[in-house]
């Protein structure tokens, strides 16, 4: 797909998202800014947060006004000549591991930011979420390569204030550590909830109606509760849910 020209705005429904990369000139000559208003800020390569993806993500934001950068000195660059922070950045794997030391302390001088670091290397996203040096903001942690219903989940939880920090991150982190005690399975209630509807044999779209959830929201708790089982798909985790009953 050929991505738009700098500073072309893609029209996605209720908002505007904006793909933009500035030179001196054409930044300086900018008024207003087309993304001063972005509350969630995408920031990586091309190759990583393409058009139509962040596309997609800006369609499931709605309200929510976002806009895509494709390096940290292009967001950088923003937020010295503008004064303005977003919410919510969200950066790859490529952009956070460039930053140098300066880049990091302007990073965690940015009041009430929230992170997101989409990781392409799961031992990549198990390292930084040991970096104690994030612990002061609210950083969410999460796989680049998932379903697209599963990221529009995730982006769309952090993107309304929640956090998110991938099962696969926390369980290889805590490899070294005793196994849990026989019977305690480590889910969430709600996953507890989910899976036993699964169990009875319910779609999704029941599962959702009956829980006061959304289809995707359900699909993300089926599927962080089946990386925790180990179970390859629906059928599996369902199993093993009542494996888990009896």
């Amino acid at each position: 797909m050929t991505s738009p020209p700098p500073s072309a705005a893609w029209p996605t429904g209720k908002m505007t998202m904006n793909l933009v990369s500035y030179d001196d000139e054409s930044f300086a000559s900018a008024s207003p800014l087309p993304i001063s208003a972005a509350e969630v800020m995408f920031v990586g390569n091309q190759c990583n947060f393409s058009g139509s993806l962040i596309a997609a993500t800006s369609q499931e934001l709605g309200q929510i006004t976002s806009a895509v950068l494709h390096s940290f000195a292009e967001f950088q660059k923003f937020v010295t000549q503008t004064g303005l922070v977003p919410t919510l950045v969200i950066l790859d794997e490529p952009t956070i591991r460039n930053l140098s030391e300066s880049d990091r302390g302007f990073l965690l001088g940015l009041d009430g930011l929230s992170l997101g670091i989409a990781f392409s290397s799961l031992v990549y996203g198990a390292d930084f979420y040991s970096n104690n040096n994030f612990k002061a903001n609210t950083v969410s942690i999460f796989p680049l390569n998932v379903r697209l219903d599963i990221w529009l989940s995730i982006i769309k939880l952090i993107a309304h204030g929640g956090s998110y920090v991938s099962p696969e991150v926390s369980a290889h982190r805590e490899v070294a550590a005793p196994p849990a005690p026989s019977g305690e399975s480590g889910l969430t209630q709600r996953q507890l909830d989910v899976l036993q509807l699964v169990a009875d044999g319910q779609s999704n779209k029941r599962i959702a109606a009956k829980l006061g959830l959304s289809i995707h929201t359900v699909k993300l708790h089926l599927h962080n509760a089946s990386l925790r089982l180990g179970a390859r798909n629906r059928t599996e985790a369902a199993m093993r849910y009542r494996s888990l009953k009896s």
